[in-house]
């Protein structure tokens, strides 16, 4: 017996070291064979490599060389940075892998006071005093190609890890294109900021802008001496252009003919002005226009803004105040976006605010196709109304949809003459979406500056350029994925909760006026009547209990209009914190099951 189970034992011994040699064998093979292989289950799919970032990694025609600066010994307590540093290196391996050698990379541990750390920081890499004990820290991207050419990331930030893919495939695309094309641009704001002077502070260029520059070369025109777009021009970017001489205009005319691509972005209220200055700015940009307007076939009212409730943003107009939804700043969704458009297809949310819309006359020369659009709940108002009425519930009390869908942005195609070349135009009613208030937030670091986009305008506006001046393939990349990720059913289920409950609330708030306008004039009689004060008792009372009476039905209004809400959310917490785990208790009772079943009927 003492034999047998000592054989027994043996032979237990020698299967488990022959099941830890195969599992080494397997692990080792497995990591051989399926280098690279990988499963993406994030809804955008962020984690593998775009269309265009594979057609950007091939396209060099001599060796990139992207050589990866991280000062791993310095971030050796910095458990976060190295694994975000792990993640830029997968990434980095992925694109020479699918480049077929054309993209070469290499990694370097700058140790600090060390010739490694010379060639980064005269590469132009920056060395942040990042670690806990004030240790820098050395944490960029250099490219370079065959020749001279040389482009970096002086940092990789860890809050731009969404960005992280079109930055390093911007860097490649500025090695392997020669020469950027040229944007003419001819602006009435202050894009490209504005110098300081003993008066006035400076102001630096808006974020959409300052990438613009990086990808293209930005020539400013003066619209009001212009008469002839310079030869090598590739898209003409026009931005409430206030100042055009008829010069100007007639150069636009005859550079669209030949072919040229324009971007025109006209807003009726642009509130990076002054209000004043603002309506005089858009009065002025549309008269200059609108000869152009007419021959494209095109109807924009600059005196009219859209407001849609159900695309309303939640802002705060006071520091203390509690944010409340407003009709004219609106957030578009993936709904209002046109997912056919090579501009529009790839973006998740854009901000604007006071913006207009554009119709399509009769007989247009051009066609319109929307890239933008309001949602069936919209109506317009006019630009002095929505300056004199600051509070957004007056203007959702007064709204009264009226027509379908407003067209916020469009693209014209088409020929403007016979036998003219085809025209290629995207028209925008809102310059506010530029700005950096509506989609970006800076957040100072270390003496820089970091940009965190919360929505995708700045790629709505480089995507247009891109692809008005030929070049698509960086669009596929940007916008794959931003901060903010709005819950729309909630904000589905607000905007038609209150426009079910908007009729009887504003029918209630002139209740209630009437109410309180009635106690002010008991109130007056009183104080004239003196020691009778007696006499209007009774109708006093009765006013004070009808003003109770409405107070408490509005109250009772605004508690049912975020039932519904705290319903759902109460349905996305059960299925989160319990939905999950009960399935996943529920698939191991079965398997438990299975298996004894299975072992009560073996033979």
């Amino acid at each position: 017996m003492r034999v047998a189970a000592s054989t027994r034992g043996l032979r237990l011994v020698l299967a488990l070291l022959a099941l830890a040699v195969l599992y080494v064998a397997v692990v080792q093979v497995g990591t051989r064979l399926l280098d690279g292989v990988q499963i993406d289950l994030t809804q955008d799919h962020i984690y593998t490599l775009a269309q265009g970032t594979r057609d950007i990694a091939r396209s060099p025609r001599e060796p990139v060389l992207l050589t990866l600066y991280f000062s791993r010994h310095s971030a050796r307590d910095m458990p976060q940075l190295r694994a975000y540093a792990q993640r830029v290196q997968i990434l980095l391996r992925e694109i020479a892998r699918v480049s077929h050698g054309r993209v070469r990379l290499a990694l370097v541990d700058p140790r600090p006071y060390s010739a490694a750390e010379d060639r980064a920081l005269a590469a132009g890499l920056s060395a942040l005093p990042v670690g806990p004990q004030g240790q820098r820290v050395i944490f960029g991207l250099v490219g370079t190609n065959a020749t001279t050419g040389i482009a970096d990331i002086p940092f990789l930030q860890p809050d731009k890890e969404a960005f992280l893919e079109y930055d390093v495939a911007r860097l490649i695309h500025e090695l392997v294109t020669p020469q950027r094309p040229v944007v003419g641009l001819i602006s009435g704001l202050p894009v490209e900021g504005e110098a300081a002077s003993a008066q006035v502070p400076g102001l630096p260029p808006w974020t959409t802008f300052q990438q613009l520059g990086q990808l293209f070369r930005v020539r400013p025109l003066d619209g009001r001496t212009l008469t002839a777009i310079p030869a090598d021009v590739r898209v003409l970017l026009l931005v409430q252009p206030d100042m055009l001489g008829a010069g100007a205009v007639q150069a636009i005319r005859a550079f669209l003919l030949r072919g040229g691509h324009l971007a025109l972005f006209i807003d009726p209220d642009p509130e990076t002005l002054p209000p004043a200055q603002a309506v005089a700015s858009a009065q002025a940009s549309w008269r200059a226009l609108r000869p152009l307007f007419a021959e494209w076939g095109v109807v924009f009212d600059p005196d009219r803004v859209v407001l849609d409730p159900s695309l309303a943003r939640s802002v705060s107009l006071q520091p203390d105040q509690a944010p409340a939804p407003d009709p004219v700043v609106l957030g578009l969704g993936r709904g209002e976006l046109n997912h056919d458009d090579v501009i529009t297809a790839g973006l998740r949310s854009i901000n604007v605010s006071t913006i207009g819309s554009f119709e399509q006359a009769l007989h247009a020369r051009l066609r319109l196709v929307p890239l933008l659009q309001s949602s069936g709940d919209a109506d317009t108002a006019s630009v002095q109304r929505v300056l004199d009425t600051p509070d957004p519930q007056a203007l959702l009390d007064h709204l009264r949809p009226t027509r379908g869908r407003y067209v916020l942005a469009a693209r014209l195609t088409g020929a403007l003459a016979p036998g003219a070349r085809q025209a290629d135009i995207v028209l925008v009613a809102d310059t506010d979406l530029l700005s950096d208030r509506m989609w970006v937030q800076l957040l100072p670091f270390f003496g820089q500056t970091l940009t965190s986009p919360f929505a995708n305008n700045g790629d709505f506006f480089l995507n247009m350029i891109d692809n008005l001046s030929g070049s698509s393939a960086l669009i596929s990349i940007r916008g794959r994925a931003v901060a903010a990720r709005p819950f729309t059913r909630l904000r589905a289920l607000r905007a038609e909760a209150e426009q079910a409950f908007r009729e009887r609330r504003l029918e209630l708030q002139q209740q209630l006026d009437a109410a309180e306008q009635r106690l002010l004039e008991i109130e007056q009689a009183r104080s004239e009547s003196g020691a009778r004060v007696g006499l209007h008792e009774a109708e006093y009372q009765a006013a004070s209990e009808k003003r109770r009476e409405i107070r408490n039905e509005l109250r009772r209004i605004e508690r049912h209009l975020d039932a519904r809400i705290l319903r759902l959310q109460w349905r996305i917490e059960a299925l989160d914190i319990f939905l999950l785990p009960a399935l996943i208790a529920v698939f191991g009772l079965l398997l438990m099951a299975w298996r004894r079943w299975r072992g009560s009927t073996a033979p």
